[in-house]
């Protein structure tokens, strides 16, 4: 992916979203506990319900929005359906979350009403694909309608994060009372708000790790004292004066983890192979304060890192800015073609300039599979371009390895373009020309996201 100028947050995707909503629900739990004290453990119960409720919310709402942004260029049967298929699934789940938070008090009537719209309009669609039948200019218009209202819903509801944290806002003291997450919900979000589009149609309302085998570790066992060594060797640029053994990590490969500091004091830890002696992964610990490189400065150090240590042929395909540090992933690039599952994680300060954060897991486990993929090429870049004609505005094409589960890779074409001001990133099956995966970028606070 041509991404690395893009500034990218971090790159995390959908994961990091699940993981701040999962975080902001615990923080709140905690904070309610002290609020409410602890001989109130039925009302904390309640009230961390009702959080963890409006977080699902939140997150399906986004889920959705995503999926309907995704329709407008999705060109494949396949893709289609499986775009359709999650919405709907996201469109239940929103639906069971506001009948949770509704208590027969907030009269989200028409809230829920537009869930099961989108429910039963997404069904619909899927039956048209089932049956071969066309998706008309008209289907395609209520979905962008869909989308544009499902769009306004998640941000009118994701403004009561700041209230549920500035303001003490409980979810437990407000049924039946009158406060602002009410308002939002019966005045703001009522149909008299926002024009919930007419549905006409037919029906009633309605990376794991894959192989675990460590392909890239090469060489004989080094001991407990040897990756000791190694620890110093990898962080030289640090001046390391102590590095101390904490355990020896057991799984489907063995390493030795250490804690290490520097002459100036700081602290980390890192993480060396058994076999071999690789550097699994590093952490350094350091105040961030304000950034003196540039993101461009910052890949080109990460590159460089990959580079002295032995990681040959990387190439950065992503990075994001975040405060002042640089995350970038970097992938193997063999005969041209960007190897997706061969990636190692950097992270760079743009205070110092320097690598503060390395992880080569999904390297580790991927790489040296390049005789296990099919590289049989059928389908031309001008017949991929194709697909996408009069629906994106294609900026680059190329080819790449993605995992695509059970153990198995494809090759394919990477499309990246621009549709209705979203980025997207499109990857159609260079043999059969089938698109595999369409990913949207989403800009955030912390920069930008892929879905």
């Amino acid at each position: 992916m041509e991404k690395t100028n893009t500034g990218r947050k971090k790159i995390v995707i959908v994961a990091i979203v699940c993981a701040l909503l999962a975080a902001a629900a615990i923080t709140l739990g905690v904070l309610l506990g002290v609020y409410v004290g602890k001989s109130e453990d039925a009302r904390v119960d309640a009230e961390n319900s009702y959080r963890s409720d409006y977080f699902k919310l939140l997150d399906s709402l986004l889920d959705i929005e995503t999926n309907l942004s995704k329709m407008k260029i999705a060109s494949t049967q396949a893709m289609q359906t499986e775009l359709m298929l999650n919405t709907a699934i996201n469109a239940e789940l929103a639906g069971q979350c506001l009948n949770s938070l509704s208590q027969g008090d907030y009269h989200l009537e028409a809230t829920i009403k537009f869930c099961n719209q989108v429910q039963d309009f997404s069904k619909y669609i899927i039956k048209k694909i089932d049956y071969e039948e066309p998706i008309t200019d008209e289907d395609y218009e209520l979905l962008d309608n869909l989308h544009s209202v499902t769009l306004e819903l998640g941000t009118k509801l994701g403004s009561m994060q700041e209230n549920m944290q500035i303001d003490g806002y409980y979810f437990v003291e407000a049924i039946g009372e009158e406060d602002p997450f009410a308002d939002i919900i019966v005045d703001d979000v009522a149909e008299d708000a926002i024009k919930y589009p007419t549905l006409i149609y037919d029906g009633p309302f309605s990376d794991g790790l894959d192989d675990p085998t460590p392909h890239a570790l090469k060489g004989e066992d080094v001991s407990q004292e040897q990756a000791a060594e190694k620890v110093s060797e990898y962080l030289s640029e640090y001046e390391v004066t102590g590095v101390e053994f904490v355990s020896v990590c057991t799984g489907y490969f063995d390493s030795y983890l250490f804690e290490f500091t520097t002459e100036e004091g700081k602290s980390g830890s890192a993480q060396i192979s058994k076999k071999g002696g690789h550097l699994v992964m590093f952490d350094l610990y350091e105040e961030m304060i304000m950034p003196t490189y540039g993101t461009e400065e910052g890949v080109a150090v990460a590159e460089r890192y990959c580079q002295t240590h032995g990681y040959d042929n990387m190439k950065a395909v992503w990075s994001t800015v975040s405060e002042s540090e640089l995350f970038v992933n970097l992938c193997y690039e063999y005969d041209g073609i960007i190897m997706y599952p061969d990636m190692i994680k950097i992270k760079v300060s743009l205070q110092t300039g320097k690598v503060i954060g390395f992880e080569a897991l999904e390297y580790i486990y991927n790489h040296n599979r390049e005789d296990e993929v099919d590289y049989s090429v059928t389908v031309t870049e001008e017949e991929v371009r194709a697909l996408y004609d009069g629906k994106l505005d294609i900026r680059s094409v190329r080819l790449a390895v993605i995992p695509v589960g059970g153990g198995t890779e494809k090759l394919c074409y990477e499309v990246y373009g621009v549709f209705d001001d979203y980025k997207y990133f499109v990857y159609v099956d260079a043999e059969k020309g089938v698109e595999l995966q369409v990913m949207q970028v989403i800009d955030s606070d912390d920069g930008e996201l892929l879905m």
